[in-house]
């Protein structure tokens, strides 16, 4: 991370199941790409572990058509058309919260703003009971 402090709201590209494992409840699939969600001990290089969440493209079985809303109320969704980085609509899987090893964070893509991050920080806080 020479080029790029840590914020929250940054999105990187890493497999998750690869520094997480996989269980039959979470991630069936890879995820490539997962949203940091520190408010606090980023620019704290001895703080070794990083909260983030996991996105992943839209897909019919988690978007519902006829209401224009995420089948799961805790997910969130991102456009390409905010976000260009993006080339499709994006799901924040917000009740997917892990703590990833800060080294993993190498491939910086893009940061959300803050309203995309109030959303996805009130959807975790939602799930985590507060």
């Amino acid at each position: 991370m020479k080029d790029h402090t840590l914020s929250e709201g940054d999105v990187f590209f890493l497999d998750l199941t690869k520094h997480t494992g996989v269980s039959r409840n979470t991630m069936k699939d890879p995820h490539y790409i997962a949203v940091i969600m520190n408010p606090r001990k980023l620019e704290n290089n001895n703080h070794k572990t990083i909260v983030c969440v996991p996105m992943t493209s839209v897909q019919a079985q988690l978007w519902d058509e006829t209401c224009n809303r995420p089948r799961i109320q805790s997910h969130y969704r991102i456009t390409p058309e905010k976000y260009s980085e993006l080339t499709n609509n994006t799901l924040v899987k917000c009740e997917q919260i892990y703590t990833i090893n800060r080294e993993y964070f190498t491939d910086y893509r893009f940061t959300l703003d803050k309203q995309d991050i109030h959303e996805v920080r009130k959807r975790m806080i939602s799930i985590i009971g507060y």
